[in-house]
């Protein structure tokens, strides 16, 4: 891999005149700078990003603080936030630092003492979230993938969670159900201080209350092996439960597992809503009848919010509520009492 080094000795130059070529931190005649840029395309040099900021005391990154949600496996929604933040950081001209940590407090503080990163987004948003207090106090730019309780003055890009467990058991209740269960991806969702869960579980109940139909939250690990233990707890408990909402695609593949070795077909038998992405949800046999998180999306906005903000674009802070889309597709159907 080239260096500066290797750049001004191509060019027959100091190595800090080629990073003054670069960050334009001083002005070098035209001639000497055409010859560092031939030098660099030759020797297909990338300078660091952390030393072309030095002299403009921006790094061109940012930070994306994920908490990882399972320790073990990134489903196709999680992967799909990374990738598409990814890609609006590259298409801005920013590298991106990916951190999962739990908490996140130590990372924002290092990054600003030792000025790292220009920003900061942050995904797991709890309803009050010390991450964000702490933003805030220290008035350093980011923006959220998710919202809290007091989103004053703060970019956001959310879905309606309310709103689409509304979709679901609506679905359902038309189709005749009056059992159904809601496995989140949390062990303990009544104690969640994450605003997804505390929003999705709201309309589920409100919805379930108004058509009628008997609704059971039951939480779980977001694995495969907690949709499948799950399941079969559901089962033993509710025997006349006859259709289940999974929180992801890991735990939707448990329940399905689970699900035959009861010898409960779907969607003859029993029928299954993924909260899943469009690809996870056509890969299954049969297909699954989807609540999609639209990650690609709220990724991109995420993003932009915030490089926006840095690049001096954004004047107000844009705060962002998308519409649910549920797609209906083979695993749920018209209730039959089982024999």
């Amino acid at each position: 891999m080239s260096t500066s080094v290797d750049v001004a000795k191509k060019a027959r130059v100091s190595v800090s005149t080629v990073s003054y070529a670069l960050s334009g931190a001083r002005p070098i005649s035209e001639k000497t700078r055409q010859r560092i840029m031939q030098a660099v395309e030759e020797l297909d040099y990338h300078p660091n990003l952390l030393a072309r900021g030095l002299a403009s005391k921006r790094t061109k990154i940012i930070a994306l603080l994920y908490p990882a949600v399972s320790k073990d496996y990134l489903d196709d929604v999680q992967l799909d936030f990374i990738a598409s933040i990814t890609n609006i950081a590259t298409h801005y001209g920013y590298g991106l630092l990916l951190f999962t940590s739990p908490s996140g407090e130590h990372e924002i503080t290092r990054f600003i003492k030792e000025g790292l990163v220009d920003g900061i987004i942050l995904m797991e948003v709890r309803i009050n979230d010390s991450r964000v207090t702490l933003m805030n106090e220290l008035g350093y730019p980011f923006s959220l993938i998710g919202h809290c309780e007091n989103n004053a003055g703060i970019s956001y890009v959310d879905l309606d969670f309310h709103a689409a467990l509304r979709l679901c058991i609506q679905h359902l209740a038309g189709l005749k159900h009056r059992e159904v269960a809601f496995i989140p991806t949390f062990v303990d969702p009544a104690n969640s201080q994450h605003n997804y869960t505390i929003e999705s579980m709201r309309g589920f109940h409100g919805a379930a209350g108004e058509t009628g139909v008997k609704s059971i939250v039951h939480g779980s690990e977001p694995t495969v092996q907690g949709g499948y233990e799950t399941m079969h707890a559901l089962l033993d408990q509710h025997p006349d439960l006859t259709a289940v909402i999974a929180g992801n695609d890991l735990i939707y593949t448990g329940v399905a597992q689970a699900l035959t070795e009861r010898r409960l077909r779907v969607p003859k038998d029993f029928s299954v809503i993924g909260i899943v992405s469009h690809r996870s949800a056509e890969k299954f046999t049969p297909q699954v009848t989807s609540l999609s998180i639209p990650s690609t999306e709220m990724g991109r906005l995420g993003a932009e919010f915030l490089i926006k903000k840095l690049e001096g674009q954004e004047i107000e802070p844009q705060q962002v509520l998308l519409a649910p889309q549920l797609t209906v597709r083979q695993s749920t159907a018209r209730y039959k009492k089982r024999l």
